[in-house]
């Protein structure tokens, strides 16, 4: 669906929010209408598309595709979603889904923020964009820290179980969809930031313009390193978890090894005395009582010696 509305300044936005993909007649509207080309909409409706920057110096389009979050919480494959921003003359085009479609939010808040009468208006509006998108990811890794301090304080207590390895490596997965969407459009917005302060006259930016453009990319870049550290730090606790379940796991196996060592020798003993052999006292009345006392006697001397060479 297409719905047009108007920004301050004379400015369009063109709101494409699709339920999946790009239906026919939408992008017919789109071509003949606003004169998009096909390879832009190939691109903004692709929902693998990676983040990228794009000039198509020949129509004059800039192509923005930027990572966000997926507004309803999935799995974690499914936790990040491309949208595409393009600028074609004096409208910006917004391509989204269901998913994605409160960025759309994010423009309008953008649009009533500023004045009435700024330069490089559209661009403003994307990098304000921009930094609202950085708050949500950097919401979630304080979401994502907060779950990891609650199994990180199990984990010191040894109270490790299953359901938290599983919620552990279900954080790890959310970290690297999460870490690998802030990289890609960390890479696009260091990209604007180089073409604005570049020679190259693509991207003509006020001075005003480009300081928002580079606190945008001191706030990704933020959010890159503070990614990084979260991403490291799970990654550490999931270690120490293993390192803890193999600890425990060897624990048990000694302990077992321990009590079929100690257990095997009352079997022993008793054994002798089932054979057509003739033993010491075996025909008293007491024998049994001096059985007892020799297994009792080997198995102290048994755990003796699993404590001498620290096996125990």
């Amino acid at each position: 669906m297409i719905k047009t509305e108007q920004l301050q300044q004379n400015f369009k936005l063109v709101d494409i929010a699709s339920k999946t993909n790009l239906n026919d007649d939408d992008r017919t509207n789109l071509i003949e209408n606003f004169e998009l080309t096909n390879e832009v909409l190939d691109y903004a409706d692709d929902v693998n598309e990676r983040a990228r920057l794009e000039f198509d110096e020949d129509n004059q389009i800039w192509l923005v595709v930027y990572y966000v979050q997926n507004e309803i919480k999935s799995s974690p494959s499914e936790s990040t979603r491309p949208i595409a921003l393009v600028i074609k003359d004096d409208n910006l085009f917004l391509f989204t889904n269901k998913y994605t479609h409160y960025v759309y939010d994010y423009i309008k808040n953008a649009d009533t923020h500023y004045g009435t009468n700024i330069k490089d208006r559209i661009w403003t509006l994307i990098f304000y964009a921009f930094d609202s998108i950085s708050d949500d990811f950097s919401d979630t890794i304080n979401e994502i820290n907060v779950k990891r301090n609650k199994i990180q304080e199990h984990i010191e207590k040894r109270k490790t179980s299953y359901k938290q390895i599983i919620s552990l490596s279900n954080l790890q997965d959310m970290m690297i969809y999460a870490s690998t969407a802030i990289n890609s459009d960390y890479s696009v917005a260091r990209q604007i930031d180089t073409i604005a302060n570049s020679k190259v006259e693509t991207v003509n930016l006020t001075a005003r313009t480009k300081e928002r453009l580079h606190d945008s990319v001191v706030e990704i870049e933020q959010l890159k390193d503070e990614a990084d550290l979260a991403s490291d730090i799970i990654d550490r606790v999931a270690n120490t978890s293993n390192n803890i379940l193999n600890n425990q796991m060897n624990n048990t196996m000694k302990v077992l090894t321990i009590y079929t060592i100690v257990l095997s020798v009352p079997t022993i003993i008793s054994g002798f005395y089932g054979m057509n052999m003739k033993l010491p006292v075996a025909d008293k009345q007491w024998s049994w009582i001096f059985s007892i006392v020799i297994t009792i006697a080997m198995i102290i001397f048994v755990l003796w010696d699993l404590h001498r060479r620290n096996s125990l």
